[in-house]
């Protein structure tokens, strides 16, 4: 098994990342249209949904409001993907290594992923995302027009 770990500096509060990470309302301006349906509740089932499907299904294992979120993931998009074991997913907020007011770090943590093509695939997903979501946060205004 192997582990995918995506790091990004965004100017921005944790909260104001946290929020844009869990909220359904912002998420498809970044998150390839997929839209965040979560019960932020260790245990709840979440999901992202795009044209009335599900895309992601998972469950909520840990939660700490503007620091971390652990969930299972699991992909629905694609068979390729839906043939991948389920894996977990942690995104992480937290202060630069160097003093810089105002920047937070977001980890994203992708663990349990096999060696197929399919996985490695997901990490240049997860490098869009991410950069789709700084991009959000940094100008008002989505990296793409994903309408």
């Amino acid at each position: 098994m192997t582990t995918q770990h995506i790091q990004i500096a965004i100017k921005a509060t944790p909260e104001a990342v946290w929020t844009a990470l869990t909220d359904g309302a912002i998420t498809p301006a970044y998150y390839v249209g997929f839209e965040a349906n979560f019960d932020l509740t260790p245990g709840a089932a979440y999901s992202y949904t795009a044209g009335g499907g599900d895309m992601i299904t998972g469950v909520v294992t840990a939660v700490e409001p503007a620091s971390t979120l652990t969930t299972t993931f699991n992909g629905h998009w694609d068979p390729a993907v839906a043939d991948l074991p389920e894996s977990t997913v942690t995104f992480t907020l937290g202060a630069p290594a160097m003093p810089l007011p105002g920047i937070t770090v977001l980890s994203c943590r992708h663990e349990g992923l096999d060696d197929s093509p399919a996985a490695a695939a997901l990490e240049s997903g997860w490098v869009t995302i991410l950069s789709g979501l700084k991009t959000l946060l940094e100008t008002g205004r989505p990296m793409v027009d994903v309408a």
